[in-house]
């Protein structure tokens, strides 16, 4: 039995993403991302709940995307590393996002 609970296809690639909050901005580099979000495995994680805007470009891709994310995932709370999920995602980035995915698994 799996406790899977992503839906959407997850490609393993390392992105530059800006994130802002309150305090200012971060670059942090994915470790996966999807159409509902991504992953960070060595940002020093902010708190779950945390509501931050992100900006990225897709490899090959020169719009930005942009949207707001929130904090759902801190695996380790002493270490490094954070999940976030797309708040705002329009459906034209999520269908780039879902399109890039299947692409970079087709391609691996």
């Amino acid at each position: 039995m799996s406790f899977e609970r992503r839906q959407a296809l997850r490609a393993n690639v390392v992105i530059a993403v800006e994130v802002r909050d309150a305090r200012g901005f971060s670059l942090h580099s994915t470790r996966d991302v999807s159409s509902g979000g991504l992953y960070f495995d060595r940002a020093i994680p902010h708190q779950v709940g945390a509501r931050v805007q992100l900006a990225f470009t897709l490899p090959g891709d020169q719009k930005a995307i942009r949207c707001d994310g929130e904090v759902v995932n801190v695996p380790d709370k002493r270490g490094y590393g954070m999940g976030i999920r797309f708040l705002d995602l329009s459906p034209g980035d999520a269908a780039l996002l879902e399109a890039f995915a299947r692409e970079f698994l087709e391609g691996v």
